[in-house]
């Protein structure tokens, strides 16, 4: 996984390095030894990249290996990166402004430790409950305060390293909720079914009267370990859906259920992973919705039936959000969507992640019309263990009957 950012990983290294050699470090001494120096941290990074990088076939018994390398990286590159962004800004003015702005860019990379510290050592296992109110008209009666228990993103290879714990927390804080069903959008693991070895017995523990669905995300199609053979991909995949559905969770893949209330109902559908670029495109919602009227905008005009029968109300479970601006909301009548995958970047302030940079739609609610996707930030981490901000979360979203949608107050924090 280093690979994808190696790039990433040489600019953090060197671009620092450079800086504060030509700004510093040749006019204080002449002598190359003590030049080397100052090189010594950056030489043991490298040794240190290389050693990992001959084991970083993505495999369990490495995962812990890269996760913590990348904790000292990061603790020790961020923070001369910093400085060397901010250093520079007092060539602008005087001699006391320069020194104003070098102490300044020194104390703000000495807090980019500390924020990474917590974000590893803490935030990773600081469980949130992000609670919503949502309001529709196609809602049917029976259904009004229907509460929803939505979580994402397991990733349950990282908590190897010794937070195994921390998925008994999680289920336990999802059954205190006591929704009416429990549903998760995909990323049980980080590349192989065996990640969720040992984890069974916990997982079968989640409990909802209307019971437990899940579908797949990206990360759960066997397609990040290059080494495997396309048997081998397959024979993962179905490991894994096994192993959920022997968890008692019902898993939609390209499929849908109906949940009853009396004479009414509901219907959640569940959509294969619909990705861009280099993520598996396999959702089909014709597919998916098959057996329902009303919910494909294709088929009305061309169905009688369809078109006469009342708008079902209808839940999609999709694990990429840009599937609901690319085929959710030109081809269906779907009333909400729930998705995950961005992780809202892992890093988040003031409500704003860099990962915006890279998703329309990538943390909270958002509205097209009638229509609503919510985005939740995940409860796991992959590749580095860390979170500040984008807290893990589960969201309880309660549905109501009409009026307008309720954005979030806040959410209810619990340290784990």
């Amino acid at each position: 996984m280093l690979f994808r950012i190696l790039i990433l990983l040489f600019v953090l290294l060197i671009v620092p390095d450079v800086y504060i050699y030509y700004a510093y470090v040749r006019h204080w001494t002449n002598k190359w030894h003590l030049r080397l120096i100052t090189y010594l941290p950056s030489i043991a990074l490298l040794i240190y990249m290389g050693l990992v990088l001959s084991h970083d076939d993505m495999h369990l018994e490495h995962q812990t290996s890269v996760g913590r390398f990348m904790m000292v990286f990061l603790a020790i590159t961020v923070p001369r990166f910093i400085f060397t962004l901010l250093d520079p800004i007092g060539l602008l003015g005087g001699a006391k402004f320069r020194r104003y702005v070098r102490l300044s860019a020194m104390t703000i990379a000495f807090f980019s430790v500390i924020l990474l510290g917590y974000g590893y050592f803490i935030g990773r296992n600081r469980y949130v409950v992000e609670r919503h109110t949502m309001e529709f008209q196609t809602l049917p009666k029976a259904f009004d305060g229907y509460r929803i228990a939505h979580f994402s993103d397991l990733h349950l290879g990282t908590f190897h390293d010794g937070h195994q714990d921390d998925v008994n927390t999680i289920v336990e804080l999802i059954n205190s909720l006591d929704c009416d069903v429990i549903l998760f959008t995909g990323d049980l693991v980080n590349y192989e079914s065996r990640e969720s070895d040992g984890f069974r017995r916990v997982l079968s523990r989640l409990k909802a009267r209307d019971g437990v669905y899940a579908i797949m995300g990206n990360h759960d199609y066997s397609m990040y370990i290059k080494t495997l053979t396309p048997e081998m991909v397959k024979a993962d995949i179905e490991e894994l859906q096994r192993r959920e559905r022997s968890y008692g969770w019902k898993l939609l893949l390209n499929d849908n259920a109906i949940i009853r209330r009396g004479n009414d109902s509901i219907v959640i559908i569940g959509s294969e992973n619909d990705g861009t670029g280099r993520f598996p495109a396999l959702g089909d919602l014709p597919k998916a919705t098959h057996g329902l009227t009303g919910v494909l905008r294709t088929a009305a005009p061309h169905d009688s039936v369809a078109k006469a029968a009342a708008h079902p109300f209808s839940v999609l479970l999709t694990h990429d959000p840009t599937h609901w601006r690319r085929r959710v909301l030109p081809e269906t009548t779907i009333d909400l969507t729930l998705s995950g995958h961005t992780h809202a970047g892992q890093f988040k302030v003031f409500g704003w992640s860099p990962i915006a940079f890279v998703y329309d739609e990538w943390s909270g609610i958002y509205q097209e019309g009638s229509q609503l996707l919510n985005v939740t930030d995940g409860v796991g981490q992959v590749m580095f263990p860390f979170r500040f901000g984008a807290w893990p979360e589960i969201d309880v979203i309660t549905l109501k009957v009409k009026g307008p949608l309720q954005l979030p107050q806040g959410g209810e924090k619990r340290d784990g």
